[in-house]
């Protein structure tokens, strides 16, 4: 492991945080009762907690020389991540049925884009840490970017202040790209591997900023009806 990154397990550790803040209110203040959550919120919870663990885990057993054993938690992660995909749609399938009798179709619909904004990104970086994950240097900075690509949903949620909901969305997702930034500019200015922030930044602010007009066109309108009609 590069020696700039041995502590990268610190990271996830902090990036955990961050999501556990954002959703205590909602979810994990709840407890034991949960009162209005389902097994469906339930199961989502544990798996992305699964996931985090094996964020965590996987930099030590570099940094151990346990490589036998990383490359078994990684195959792992082959089962998990479509498990995570699923339990996502899953609980869309369930906000929108909730907020039916009490919100506007089109506005129903439009609020479906916030976790399609975190998941594609985070399953893309996913996807591409396992395409590079006979190169190390690339694999182990993709990952650390899917878990960047997951802070938005636990940023959103964090009171700053803004009463404005799309400005409150806005600057969470802002201050994703802004962390993505200051990784590309550390590897630059250390002559390492930066494109691959690069990237990341690219399939993340695409989604980020397409915000403000895409949630209420017709094209996801279609699309995210689609998607509801056919789950379940």
């Amino acid at each position: 492991m590069e020696r700039s990154y041995k502590n990268v397990s610190y990271f996830f550790v902090a990036t955990l945080a961050i999501v556990v803040a954002g959703f205590y209110k909602s979810y994990f203040s709840q407890f034991p009762a949960f009162t209005g959550l389902t097994y469906v919120h339930h199961t989502h919870t544990v798996l992305l907690l699964l996931w985090f663990a094996m964020l965590i885990v996987q930099p030590i057993l570099v940094y151990q020389k346990r490589l036998d054993l990383h490359r078994l938690v990684g195959k792992f992660s082959y089962i998990l991540v479509p498990i995570i995909v699923l339990s996502l749609l899953t609980v869309m399938k369930t906000q929108y049925l909730k907020n039916a009798p009490r919100m506007p179709e089109m506005q129903n619909l439009a609020f479906l884009y916030l976790p399609t904004s975190a998941s594609i990104p985070f399953v893309s970086l996913y996807v591409l840490a396992i395409v590079y994950k006979k190169q190390p240097a690339k694999h182990m900075r993709y990952m650390i970017a899917s878990a960047v690509a997951l802070l938005g949903p636990g940023v959103g949620r964090i009171n700053m202040g803004f009463t404005d909901f799309n400005t409150a969305v806005m600057v969470a997702f802002a201050l994703c790209d802004v962390l993505l930034v200051g990784l590309l500019i550390y590897e630059y200015t250390k002559g390492k591997n930066y494109y691959t922030y690069l990237v990341s930044l690219f399939i993340c602010s695409i989604f980020h900023y397409a915000f403000p007009w895409v949630p209420g066109s017709a094209i996801w309108q279609g699309f995210a009806k689609g998607v509801v009609d056919w789950l379940f």
